[in-house]
């Protein structure tokens, strides 16, 4: 074990090879800022009882701080982890600050863990970027002021090597961010654990989140469940008036205005305009084809309501 028991000064230090500093043992204040690790930064079990700061540091390959003890501060701000990034079990009982970190670097599969780490003081991973992987929170206790950047552009894109584990960090982010009272950050990222529940399982179990996510965008969007019921209201007005036109004897006029008002009522049961203006004559002398559809429309209409009811929820609840 190596021992530094005042002040450790290493700001902007190149460090060419592999930086071992596993068990040691920090008495005063650690400064590693801007410092360049070209190699592995090895601090697994390391003790640092006064402040940690790690700002703006660039390391480049793996990062290792599991089970490392920070007792007073531990900043990270704008550091750049191009390779994994190591933190199991690690402990903050001070501020922790990872704001405008990099993790990983674009086009290379790196992780973030962060599994049963205990952060006891308010915590920032704002504008914290991820590149390649969703930093992995399983087990971890966050504190109940953490800070996360919601926006599209902080988080990886496209399928996620591990599906699960994606999904339970997201969960623990999400419930972090409920806590908190913060209901656009808790539905961005509970739209991104349903996007990995779509990826995991067999077809008939992510059938329903695909379904979830095609007809309302995961409960966020008023224009996907508003652009179905137009769709099949549209298809059933060019049906109804092509039938109506041709085969009842009514005119175009007449026709387009029953088609529409028929397709319209189909939709909206609730309102009760099919019992009011479409008889028990009407509906039996309609084709079967179009007895079906009907019956389609109404089925889906259902579910397509209740979408654009979550949707208009989200966009309109007490923030």
């Amino acid at each position: 074990q190596v021992a530094f028991d005042h002040l450790l000064v290493m700001q902007e230090t190149v460090f060419s090879g592999d930086a071992w500093f596993a068990r040691a043992r920090f008495g005063g204040d650690a400064r590693f800022e801007r410092a360049v690790f070209s190699g592995a930064a090895v601090f697994g079990f390391a003790t640092f009882s006064g402040n940690a700061w790690f700002d703006s540091a660039v390391l480049s390959g793996a990062a290792v701080f599991h089970f490392a003890t920070f007792s007073r501060a531990a900043g990270f701000g704008s550091a750049r982890f191009s390779g994994a990034a190591l933190f199991m079990s690690a402990m903050f009982s001070g501020f922790a600050y990872f704001p405008k970190a990099e993790f990983g670097a674009v086009g290379r599969d790196h992780v973030a863990i962060f599994t049963g780490c205990q952060f006891e003081k308010p915590t920032s991973f704002y504008d914290a970027i991820f590149h390649s992987r969703y930093p992995d929170f399983m087990g971890a206790v966050l504190h109940e002021k953490t800070t996360f950047s919601a926006e599209d552009k902080y988080w990886p894109k496209g399928v996620q090597p591990d599906p699960e584990r994606a999904r339970a960090s997201c969960a623990v982010i999400r419930h972090n961010l409920g806590r908190q009272g913060l209901p656009e950050a808790e539905h961005f990222f509970f739209r991104r654990e349903m996007g990995f529940a779509t990826q995991i399982g067999r077809w008939w179990t992510r059938l329903p989140y695909q379904a979830f996510e095609v007809f309302s965008g995961f409960g966020n969007s008023l224009m996907i469940p508003f652009g179905w019921l137009g769709l099949f209201w549209a298809l059933g007005f060019a049906c109804y008036w092509h039938y109506l036109a041709t085969q009842t004897g009514q005119g175009l006029v007449l026709a387009l205005g029953t088609a529409a008002a028929f397709s319209f009522s189909n939709l909206f049961q609730i309102f009760g305009f099919g019992r009011l203006h479409f008889d028990a004559p009407f509906m039996r002398d309609l084709p079967t084809v179009l007895k079906v559809y009907a019956g389609v429309q109404t089925v889906f209409s259902l579910p397509l309501l209740f979408f654009l009811g979550l949707g208009l929820r989200q966009r309109f609840r007490l923030r």
